[in-house]
């Protein structure tokens, strides 16, 4: 588990940190690497711009063939969820969680009362 300050500085320091879990299981220069600190990029990014507590959590489970990371933050102001969105072709937003369904199998959102919100994501590598 790592313990982040929920600032946007703390996103590079997340994704160095998947990195660094992920290599020496899965090997360095692996595609599925880069597409999973792709997808944590976002779901990070999104939990330290939206979430509302001073502090942010990414977690990483390995096992023989993937490996399923998640990030945990207070909710939203009223318990609102993160959605998906429809953004518009020239947006420069809103497309987040799609980018998080392209470059994993699997993701989803749990809500965990009273309001810390999970985004997890799975990649397989094999």
């Amino acid at each position: 588990m790592l313990p982040l300050v929920a600032e946007v500085g703390s996103v590079a320091v997340g994704r160095r940190w998947l990195r660094d879990v992920l290599e020496p299981e899965f090997g360095e220069g692996h595609p599925k690497v880069d597409d999973t600190l792709q997808a944590l990029s976002e779901v990070l990014t999104n939990a330290v711009l939206y979430g509302t507590g001073r502090h942010v959590r990414v977690t990483c489970t390995v096992d023989g063939d993937g490996a399923e990371v998640a990030v945990h933050n207070d909710g939203r102001a009223g318990g609102m969820r993160p959605q998906r969105q429809n953004a518009a072709p020239d947006a420069e937003g809103g497309r987040g969680l799609d980018l998080v369904a392209a470059f994993s199998d699997q993701w989803g959102i749990k809500l965990i009362p009273p309001d810390e919100v999970k985004v997890w994501f799975r990649v397989r590598f094999a």
